[in-house]
This record gives structure tokens, sequence and C-alpha cells, in this order.
């Protein structure tokens, strides 16, 4: 623990960094004493300051799944599971955001700030202070292409969506938060909602919402250009997301196609005709791009039909209007 004062509060040059651990303990109220007069230090303290095999020991369920899900919707496409303590745990989840969000630029009236890291701030230092920590819910901090969602296990004051002009917030971890706001994880208790509004404002033009219930739940809707990427990386993601996604890409070609040459294609089709008759009439010189782009499309969406299904590669297969 002493290192975790050395490198935080020190740093910080903040009063606590002269006390030694116990006086830390106390001071911020992370030693109690119960009613049988017997002193000792809370979970709260293991979680916050212990390695990992002690928060093992006494909170085995303590855990933070981070995923990232934009291209491969089946599985992720990138994933750590965080199980070391609240502070170490806030800042690898601050790096996976700042992995996979683009820090757009954001003007605070004449100023330029990072409204990524702003919001990163308010709602991962929010899943870590007022999360159930006695809860077997195992916390989910996930990034998709169109939002970003924190859920967590909570003591529910209320249920269903939170108003930000009505709510009224609750401490659910005091000492927690106390240290989180000692080192400027968070601020005083009920800004990090209001600051969340601001910045998602500032950086998707969008509303985040707040769920409250037994699931706590934080969803900051994306822009496009929070998930835009540049360079070389990224270029061979996005190729990799054609591809998988080859069928959606042809269809949508199609769509594009001068519908006045499908309507004269379909016409032609009324009796059975070959591809490269087909492809004659569309005046195409591409065998390749003719049946991706026209013939395997009118063929998914069902307007032109097989007169040898059995056999799609037949020499002898012609096409028909369906």
């Amino acid at each position: 623990m002493a290192v975790v004062r050395g490198q935080i509060f020190a740093k910080m040059k903040h009063p606590w960094a002269d006390l030694d651990d116990e006086e830390l303990l106390r001071v911020s109220g992370l030693i109690l004493t119960d009613e049988t007069g017997k002193t000792g230090i809370t979970i709260a303290a293991v979680l916050l300051f212990g390695t990992d095999n002690m928060i093992a020991s006494v909170c085995s369920q303590h855990k933070t799944d981070c995923i990232c899900r934009v291209y491969n919707l089946d599985r992720y496409d990138d994933r750590e599971i965080i199980t070391t303590n609240f502070i170490d745990s806030y800042e690898q989840m601050f790096a996976f955001g700042q992995k996979h969000l683009n820090d757009l630029f954001v003007l605070d009236g004449i100023q330029s700030i990072s409204a990524r890291d702003k919001i990163l701030r308010e709602i991962i230092s929010n899943s870590l202070a007022h999360r159930d920590y006695t809860s077997g819910y195992i916390p989910k901090f996930l990034i998709e292409r169109e939002k970003i969602t924190l859920e967590n296990g909570n003591r529910a004051h209320g249920n269903g969506l939170l108003n930000i002009k009505t709510f009224e917030p609750f401490a659910k971890n005091p000492s927690i938060s106390k240290i989180f706001r000692e080192i400027g994880y968070a601020d005083e208790l009920g800004s990090g909602m209001r600051n969340s509004y601001k910045y998602t404002m500032m950086y998707s033009g969008l509303e985040p919402e707040f769920r409250e219930g037994d699931i706590f739940k934080i969803i900051i809707p994306l822009s496009v250009g929070s998930m835009t990427k540049v360079g070389p990386e990224a270029l061979f993601t996005a190729s990799e997301q054609v591809r998988k996604s080859s069928e959606q890409v042809e269809e949508a070609v199609a769509v594009k196609l001068n519908s006045a040459m499908i309507q004269k294609l379909l016409a032609y089709c009324t009796e059975a005709r070959g591809a490269s008759e087909m492809q004659q009439i569309c005046q195409m010189r591409s065998r390749e791009y003719f049946r991706k782009s026209v013939l395997v499309p009118l063929l998914k969406s069902g307007r032109l039909q097989r007169t040898i299904p059995d056999k799609p590669n037949s020499s002898k297969q012609k096409y028909i209007r369906a």
C-alpha cells in the first residue's frame, strides 16, 4: 500500500503523502471498530489498495469485463478482464477506452479539451465508486459502434431512467468516493452525471442515459467520428469488415445501380437467359463485377431464379425472372 500512496499522493503533493499506511486508512475512514471492539480494515480498503491475491481472498467475484465490439459482432475485437484494485482498475479501464475511441477536437468556450477523456473519467469513476461489490453480477465496460455501455451490480434507490433535473444523488460507497475525490478521479457527489451530460453533448451531440435498478447502466451514444480510425491498421480492419459482410455490400451495390437498367434486365429475363447474355445487356466488361454486383443480389432478393437450382455452377445454367 505504501507504493500506491507514493505513486499517487506524493505525485499530487497531497498532505496524505506524509501519512503512514495506518494513518492514511484511518483518516480516510477505511479502518473501523465494530460493536465488539475489534478494529480492522474494511472491504473498501482492500478493493482500493489491496494486492490481487488479497482482493481474491475477500471479494473473489470482483472483476470488470472490458469489451470492444465494433467489427466482429459475433465475438469481440478486443477484450480485457480486469481483476486488480480500484486504483489500477481505473487506469486500465481508462487506457482501454482511449485505445478504442477517437479524441475528437472539441472546444469548451475558447479552450480545446478532450471530451473523450472527460467522459471516461466520469463514467469509470461512477462505475467503480458506486457499484455493489457484494453482488455476483460481473460489471461490464462495452464499446460498440454507436454507444458505450457500463453495467454493474447496484443497491438501487429507485428504478428507471434518471432525470438530470430531478435526480437526487446518493453515496453508495462513501469511503471509496472520498478517496476518488482526493486523488482527482471524481468530483463532488452528483457532479458526475451533470459532467457526463455536458461532455457527451460536446463529443457526440446526443444525451447519455443513466438507468437505476438492480443493474445500474450508463449509456453514452457515439457519433461516427468517435469510431473512425485512420492509417494502415484502420484500413486493414475496414477491409476485414467488408470481407466479412460481403453479402451486405453486394446488395448495397445493387441498390445503387441504375434502376432503369435493372428493369431492362428483368424484362429481358422473362425468358431464360445465360449470364453472358445478361452481362451484355448491362454493358459491363467485367464478368466478376457483373456477378457480384448484379446477378448475386438479384438472386438473393428473389427477383431472378436459376433454371437449374440444384446445380448452381452448371455450364447450362440460365436465369429467369421470378
